[in-house]
């Protein structure tokens, strides 16, 4: 990925050779540092991702503001903290704030530098990856979804994201032709779930679903799941994890907020993510236990197909998730980055416990992390993924949050 480098400095300091030299070595320097990430910072704009503003002394700040109108926001500006570039920066910060639009400022030593960059890099990719993408709402929420509707304006205005309501009579009709095609790992599923004709109902789920997928040409859906139960005698939590290994986001209940946060995740990193209840609290252990009985299939060792857990009906994916670091997220319904969830945390271990979900798993959150499960008001499901990315998801949200906020400021201005 290139990034372009835009420098500003005043007049004064425009023939300070030193401070020009020392500034290239800068940018040498964090280049050194990602270049493992496949990333150059560049003087040329020629096939550029995005821009980042270098502010290289004091006194740039009416530099910036003759360029200010042709740069897109939200704006990144880097300050490496010498010939009083810091101050300077965030004086252009509040300017860039007064006028509407949102920014990023990058300053710290080289190597926090750099990872703010890397951090820059995955979120306007995501926001590039998310703008205009369709996702479905097949059904509508569950009924248990008291808290967790969302306003379909927003998600347009604030994301660039498009909710499409689907009739489940479209998922009934498909389900009807009882067509299974192009299953992934179809011997390895018939071996793990003898009952032949349960294991056809759930593939005549699956494939139903990605027919509906091409034809919205959706990123991913929703679907109230639990509508499926009575008519079918089956359930969709083998096809979520089999669409979910393969990037087609599915979420369970008709839970957008879900779905939102795991399409987030995967533009952010390019992978699964768990929709999971946090069942159960120990807060003198410091551990939580995540359940559900759907999972994408990549995200286990190894897997056990057995039926759904409140129904008894259907197939549940009982899988074994590999210890190790998680990030743990979850967008508010009311799609404010103030009450959403974002933490890392430690999976500890599986477990089989009964009265629970099938896919189990005991997590050790970060400090903070249970008080974030009772302080923010982010609905029922979590949802769960060993990318590394808590700190770009908060990034991402709060742009989207400052870039909306920046744009309405007018009218709360006049109320």
């Amino acid at each position: 990925m290139k990034i372009n480098v835009k420098r500003l400095r005043s007049q004064l300091h425009d023939q300070n050779k030193e401070m020009i030299k020392a500034n290239d070595s800068f940018i040498d320097e964090l280049n050194n540092e990602l270049m493992n990430d496949d990333i150059l910072l560049t003087e040329s704009d020629n096939d550029a991702t995005f821009q980042i503003i270098f502010v290289e002394s004091g006194g740039s700040e009416s530099e910036f503001v003759k360029i200010f109108d042709e740069l897109e926001d939200p704006i990144i500006l880097l300050s490496n903290g010498k010939n009083n570039s810091l101050p300077a920066s965030l004086e252009i910060k509040t300017y860039i704030n007064q006028h509407h639009k949102t920014s990023l400022l990058l300053t710290g030593s080289e190597e926090q530098i750099a990872e703010g960059i890397r951090n820059a890099a995955s979120v306007f990719g995501a926001m590039r990856a998310l703008n205009g993408i369709n996702l479905g709402v097949i059904g509508k929420p569950s009924d248990w979804l008291i808290a967790s509707q969302v306003d379909y304006a927003l998600v347009k205005e604030k994301y660039g994201i498009n909710l499409i309501d689907i009739p489940m009579l479209e998922l009934e009709i498909e389900v009807k032709k009882k067509i299974i095609e192009n299953v992934p790992h179809l011997e390895q599923l018939q071996k793990k779930f003898k009952n032949k004709e349960v294991l056809d109902g759930a593939l005549y789920f699956y494939s139903a679903l990605k027919r509906i997928v091409a034809r919205y040409n959706l990123s991913g859906f929703t679907l109230r799941c639990f509508d499926l139960l009575q008519p079918y005698k089956n359930t969709s939590c083998l096809a979520f994890g089999l669409l979910n290994e393969e990037g087609i986001v599915a979420a369970c209940e008709g839970d957008v907020p879900s779905l939102l946060t795991m399409q987030f995740v995967k533009a952010l990193s390019d992978m699964p993510a768990f929709q999971s209840n946090p069942s159960t609290v120990d807060f003198k252990g410091n551990t939580i236990l995540f359940a559900h009985c759907t999972l994408p299939l990549n995200m286990t060792n190894k897997y056990s197909l057995t039926t759904h857990f409140e129904s008894g009906l259907g197939i549940g994916i009982k899988g074994e998730m590999p210890l190790g670091k998680i990030s743990v997220l979850k967008l508010a319904p009311s799609l404010k980055s103030d009450e959403s969830v974002a933490f890392s945390g430690t999976i500890k271990q599986n477990l089989s416990l009964p009265n629970y979900c099938r896919t189990q798993i005991e997590v050790e959150p970060e400090e903070g992390g249970i008080f974030s499960l009772f302080k923010d008001n982010f609905g029922n499901h979590m949802i769960i993924t060993y990318a590394d990315c808590v700190g770009s998801f908060i990034t991402l949200i709060n742009l989207y949050d400052s870039r909306y906020d920046n744009a309405h400021k007018d009218d709360k201005d006049k109320k």
